[in-house]
């Protein structure tokens, strides 16, 4: 079973949530995404939205707290309540799936980027770019050399360009948000009152707001030795890389590798990160094995295919490197929904009965919002999305694929972070490749392949949405005594903050300095190239049907997925979370899956000879590895602006 913390609820005085939260969680929003585009194009350090921990939004609170406490040693009346601090969390953690691999510096680039780079050899202009809309991308050559080699003095910002791409967008994003914040809130009581979830990505900042008989809020925590300790060998650690950085004579200590077994036919990463141990400190045994098990049994498995020849001559997307595992993990994620749906459908009876015939005897006053104004916006944002879709020239078939495909991978996702901590992931293939595999090129057509082409830029590196965010901040708004209504607003105010943000920011560079001069991760030809590099060669083959061979390896993913849930739930002593095998076939899995061992192992130990109480004494070290690992990369980052330094990879936590 997971652990569960004991929560207090907020004093009655300061119930519901006050506007003075959601104001300041709008500003440090809006500053998130302005610095973070500038670190992330610019200084080029640590990556701090990048992944599911969202450590930028842990690391602002970190000082957010401070100084509340201070201004409590001088006015305690002025300092910011837990409902305040949990809005400004939950805002921050949304906030972060704005910029980085999240939205605007993946999809402003690829929208101007095909202009830019199509040339008479590479056909993108009359094969790519004649079938995208001007009103989803600027089509003025003029535009898109400037945003990658700057505006010439005395040129005005080309605004004209882009309000159309901009509010289409815009409108597309914030669709998406309703449409998995809605999501979560009908699945909420599910997840957190009965299936009781562990949510081990929020145990810290939980932690550090927990009641107070006396003093500031956080002061228990901030006054622990053993979190401390933990900070302090995270902190130093970094800081050893940092300053290698910049005395090339200091150390440095090497934290991944990597060796290969099998004749060749295995490669093994091995990636040390304590905040990641961290993370997986806080959940189940049975679900930390089940990381590495799985994992090592798919390294198995395709070292198998590799020494009886079996490979698949299907390309799939930039991430998906074998066709057949890919399918296999994406087999088990449909089954996981399904079946995670079966599990709730007495929650989700009561869910539409309160939705719609409005039945009084069922409770919704808790949630952030009423069942039937969440089963509404749930429509609302997927039709829309639909719509936008269609609009881009995706028939309705290639269209419902898409929508089924993605929102299994953001649910499945999203309960393998509120289940299994796990920090950084991502899906074993695109809904792109899905869409492809499952009804061929033929029936989508050029103008369909160009709008599967465009969701590159919102679904391709899958690792941080506002889901995933949603469903951690819901779990901490569970302290928050009175109406949490508010709430809904605040998350779209920190959607709509950050997108402006992160936009500003990333034209400002752009049109200064020249994309062609940041961050090639985001501006190289390859990278916003994504779309046209894949669909232009699926236009010049001859046009294809479904893979047979993608249903069968899905068919036997979700055969595996069944089973595995059936001994889960009728088999006490089972020892492996069906989790482990739904991301075994991951790439990234292979960059977590010795953290998990590491925590698995040092958690065994702990209880099985110091007991439940050693363990419960023991998470606070553990947080600590945490916050150091996220405040060293932040403060590193801070060193690097001020001092102009680029280039300093610390961390991605």
């Amino acid at each position: 079973m997971p652990e569960e913390k004991t929560i207090s609820p907020i004093s009655p005085q300061s119930s519901g949530i006050p506007l003075r939260g959601i104001a300041i969680g709008a500003l440090l929003s809006f500053i998130l995404n302005v610095f973070d585009v500038y670190a992330t194009l610019i200084v080029r350090g640590s990556y701090m939205t990048l992944n599911f921990s969202t450590p930028a939004a842990l690391f602002f609170f970190f000082f957010v707290v401070l100084i509340s406490g201070a201004v409590a040693a001088i006015r305690k009346p002025l300092a910011l309540n837990k409902a305040e601090l949990v809005t400004i969390y939950i805002m921050l953690m949304v906030a972060c799936c704005v910029p980085s691999m999240g939205f605007i510096p993946v999809i402003l680039p690829q929208l101007v980027g095909p202009t830019y780079y199509a040339t008479f050899e590479n056909q993108w202009a009359n094969l790519y770019n004649k079938h995208i809309p001007e009103w989803i991308a600027p089509a003025d050559e003029a535009t898109a050399r400037y945003f990658f080699e700057r505006l010439p003095p005395g040129v005005p910002f080309p605004w004209r360009a882009w309000v159309l791409p901009l509010m289409y967008w815009y409108g597309f994003f914030m669709a998406l948000s309703l449409a998995m914040t809605c999501a979560m809130i009908i699945l909420r009581k599910q997840w957190v009152e009965r299936e009781r979830l562990a949510y081990p990505l929020v145990q810290v900042p939980l932690d550090l707001i927990r009641h107070e008989e006396s003093g500031f809020i956080g002061r228990s925590f901030l006054s622990n030795r053993l979190m401390w300790l933990g900070f302090a060998f995270s902190f130093i650690l970094l800081s050893i890389n940092g300053l290698h950085f910049y005395f090339p004579e200091f150390p440095k200590i090497t934290k991944a590798t990597s060796i290969r077994l099998l004749d060749g036919t295995i490669k093994i990463s091995f990636w040390f990160s304590p905040s990641w141990i961290g993370f997986f400190y806080f959940v189940g045994l049975d679900i930390s094995a089940s990381i590495w098990f799985f994992y090592l049994l798919s390294s198995l498995q395709r070292a198998a295919f590799t020494s009886f020849g079996l490979k698949s001559t299907e390309r799939l997307d930039l991430y998906a490197s074998e066709a057949f595992t890919a399918h296999q993990g994406m087999g088990s994620m449909i089954v996981f929904v399904l079946i995670t749906l079966w599990l709730a459908r007495s929650h989700l009876a009561d869910v539409f009965r309160k939705a719609f015939p409005g039945d009084p005897t069922i409770d919704d006053s808790d949630e952030v919002l009423s069942y039937r104004q969440a089963v509404i916006g749930l429509i609302t944002g997927l039709g829309l999305i639909g719509l936008a879709m269609r609009m881009a020239g995706l028939p309705l078939l290639g269209t419902a694929m898409f929508l089924f495909s993605a929102f299994v991978i953001f649910i499945s996702l999203t309960g393998v972070v509120a289940k299994g901590g796990i920090p950084a992931m991502r899906p074993p293939l695109m809904s792109t490749s899905f869409v492809i595999s499952g009804a061929g090129t033929g029936v989508l057509g050029p103008q369909g392949l160009t709008a599967l082409g465009l969701t590159y830029g919102w679904h391709s590196e899958i690792r941080c949405f506002v889901m995933a965010s949603v469903a951690n901040g819901l779990k901490m708004c569970e302290i928050i005594k009175g109406s949490k209504r508010r709430l809904f607003g605040a998350i779209m105010i920190a959607v709509l903050a950050s997108l402006i943000g992160s936009t500003l920011m990333l034209f400002y560079l752009a049109y200064t300095h020249g994309g062609a001069n940041l961050n090639p991760l985001f501006f190289s030809r390859r990278s916003v190239g994504h779309g046209p590099l894949d669909m232009v060669r699926r236009m010049l083959e001859a046009p294809s049907g479904p893979r047979l061979d993608a249903y069968f390896f899905m068919a036997i993913g979700g055969t595996v997925m069944g089973l595995l849930m059936w001994a889960r739930n009728c088999f006490p002593w089972w020892p492996f979370s069906p989790l482990g095998f739904m991301i075994s076939a991951n790439w990234k899995t292979g960059h977590i899956f010795v953290s998990a061992l590491a925590a698995w192992f040092i958690k065994s130990l702990v209880l099985k000879y110091g007991g439940a109480s050693v363990y419960r004494k023991s998470r606070t070290l553990f947080m600590g590895l945490i916050l150091g690992e996220v405040v060293g990369a932040g403060v590193w980052l801070c060193i690097d602006f001020l001092t102009g330094h680029t280039g300093s990879f610390l961390t991605q936590i």
